[in-house]
């Protein structure tokens, strides 16, 4: 069991590294940033590269034959999101309640088409982050609107390098089926296909429970432990645990990684800003090739365009690092849980099917 959870983890698929693709997300995250360096408006900068690297994985998926439409929703949802999480984190019960809702939500998603479950899972993502940073009045406006700039923004860029170059970036996410009665699709899942109503159920404890565990230890940065749990998180048991492998081993790599870079350069706004768009572009190319690979990559990522923002770079590696051993650590022990339990009332475990 552990060697097959072990070489699915850790397994590359050079078929799928696009570094031009890549590329093509990272430039707009090179021009946020700069501007936001230029003008004097740093922390403003970083929240909207952070949105478009978000949004630029949208370009690898498809929804209902359109490339545009997954960077287009994910774009506005992740804006909504944001606001909705900013002002949920006013209250401990308002950030445990809107994580549960969110885990629902996605879940219910992933019986649609990959593209529909990218959506869900940056929104869900948002969400998270968002409620971190409590708000009210026109100030719980202002992250989700930076969010939607740089998802726009990285649209246009992707769109119309595509347009130059006459090339589309290769679907690697996945089409899925048609999911023009979404509706219908849910329900029909929800009544027929009991993996689905128990992943509906498991991503809600999962989130509620992580976001209790973050504000009951109180830990700085602890909303990557919810995070962590719904990235983790996925339908089937055999692709949690291989996920949960690879995002801890990962982490810890991109942490090591991260520190070295932090301690031997010392870098300064300029330097930084090109780690971050490395090391994004790197994200870009790693995620469908190895997701251990990916995961250390999007650390190290994390880490400087924290810094970038001015947090301390070795603490933001320790707690990336601890926060996402426990968030990874809560969505494996409720996968197991939930599989023993899937086994007593006779449902079939994924892990037994092709």
């Amino acid at each position: 069991m552990l060697q097959f959870l072990a070489e699915g983890a850790f397994k590359f698929y050079w078929a799928n590294f696009f570094p031009r693709a890549a590329g093509r997300c990272a430039v707009t995250m090179a021009v946020s940033l700069a501007v936001g360096l230029i003008t004097g408006h740093a922390v403003q900068g970083m929240e909207a590269a952070a949105g478009a690297f978000s949004v630029g994985f949208g370009s690898f998926h498809e929804v209902r034959k359109s490339r545009i439409a997954p960077m287009l929703y994910a774009s506005v949802g992740m804006c909504f999101s944001s606001w909705i999480g900013t002002i949920a984190g006013n209250s401990v019960p308002g950030v445990i309640l809107v994580a549960a809702l969110g885990g629902i939500v996605y879940a219910m998603l992933s019986a649609l088409s990959p593209g529909v479950s990218y959506v869900g899972l940056q929104c869900v993502v948002w969400m998270v982050i968002s409620s971190a940073y409590p708000a009210s009045g026109i100030h719980a406006l202002q992250r989700g609107s930076l969010v939607l700039a740089g998802g726009l923004l990285q649209t246009l860029m992707v769109v119309t390098l595509w347009r130059i170059e006459h090339t589309v970036t290769p679907a690697a996410g996945g089409t899925g089926h048609d999911d023009s009665e979404p509706l219908r699709i849910i329900r029909q899942a929800l009544t027929t296909n009991r993996q689905i109503s128990f992943y509906v159920l498991r991503a809600a404890l999962t989130l509620s429970i992580s976001a209790a565990v973050w504000h009951w230890r109180a830990l700085p940065n602890g909303y990557w432990i919810p995070m962590t749990a719904g990235i983790v998180m996925k339908p089937d048991f055999r692709q949690t645990m291989q996920r949960g492998i690879a995002r801890i081993t990962g982490t810890l790599i991109g942490a090591a990684l991260a520190t070295m870079f932090v301690a031997a350069l010392r870098p300064g706004p300029w330097i930084m800003t090109g780690l971050v768009v490395l090391f994004a572009w790197l994200a870009y190319c790693f995620l469908y090739v190895n997701y251990a690979a990916y995961a250390a990559c999007l650390t190290a990522y994390v880490v400087f365009i924290l810094t970038f923002a001015g947090l301390p770079g070795m603490e933001v590696v320790y707690l990336r690092a601890l926060n996402t051993v426990i968030g990874g650590s809560i969505a494996l022990a409720l996968t197991m849980l939930f599989s023993l339990f899937e086994i007593r009332v006779g449902a079939e475990l994924p892990i037994y099917k092709n």
